[in-house]
């Protein structure tokens, strides 16, 4: 996506300015209206536009202010105009969406407690199928795939505003107290933090991501960015042919 600069601030700590000795090869004004953020320290996930750049000392200044000085461990990186730090997050989030169905994931949740006299549950929240359902053994924690398993021709989702769990009580016998652990598939979750981490195939998440960024720019058919745009996305169509997971057992949610 063009030239990034990554490094570590080393003088001029204040709320808005800081030094590194590595941009002072640049000249002077060379990152203004640059864009950067913090990816680790005490500023991390933190987005800043550089308004001012002197080559002396590499000093940058940034907007908006933060909360308290920059430090050494403020580790930064910072990119040309174009594109934001957030235009690369919801070019990243957005080609997680278009495959989410496609790169289903493994989810395990064992936090539902049986209640007395009680035949449907809130199903918690990220699953798409699920496949198994096992009740809680009489030692916590502990679930025996020949003698715990529900069988699933006794239990079923109920769809709505929020799907439920429904056992049918002629068959299934729920023990008050005892959690009940769902075994199934979910999606990959929207990332926001420079922690956060992605389980999809990460060729296909780089050019998809880069391929929505230069669609986001396009003017008209034939512009660089339209070209780049059609050299990503060949790219990332291909990589897309490597994700493939399909779901097992029963669907949760639409």
């Amino acid at each position: 996506m063009g030239e990034t600069i990554t490094g570590t601030p080393d003088t001029n700590l204040a709320v808005g300015t800081f030094g590194c000795a590595k941009l002072a090869l640049y000249a002077d004004d060379y990152f203004n209206d640059w864009h950067g953020r913090f990816y680790s320290g005490t500023h991390k996930d933190t987005d800043f536009d550089v308004v001012d750049f002197a080559k002396t000392a590499g000093v940058t200044t940034f907007d908006p202010d933060l909360s308290s000085a920059v430090v050494v461990g403020d580790l930064f990186e910072m990119y040309p105009p174009d594109f934001t730090p957030e235009d690369f997050n919801s070019a990243i989030n957005l080609a997680i969406s278009m495959v989410e169905e496609e790169a289903l994931q493994d989810k395990v949740d064992a936090t539902l407690e049986v209640a007395a006299s009680t035949y449907e549950y809130d199903i918690p929240t990220g699953f798409r199928y699920i496949d198994q359902v096992f009740q809680e053994s009489g030692t916590a924690n502990r679930y025996s795939p020949s003698a715990n398993l529900i069988d699933v021709r006794h239990w079923r989702i109920l769809h709505g505003t929020t799907p439920r769990l429904w056992f049918d009580d002629n068959y299934v016998s729920l023990t008050t107290g005892r959690n009940l652990r769902l075994v199934g598939q979910g999606v990959q979750a929207q990332l926001s933090l420079d922690a956060d981490t992605c389980a999809i195939l990460k060729s296909f998440i780089i050019y998809q991501a880069k391929a929505n960024l230069h669609f986001s720019r396009v003017d008209e058919q034939g512009d660089a960015h339209f070209k780049k745009m059609i050299a990503a996305q060949t790219v990332a169509d291909k990589e897309r042919q490597h994700i493939g997971v399909a779901g097992r057992g029963k669907r949760v949610s639409f």
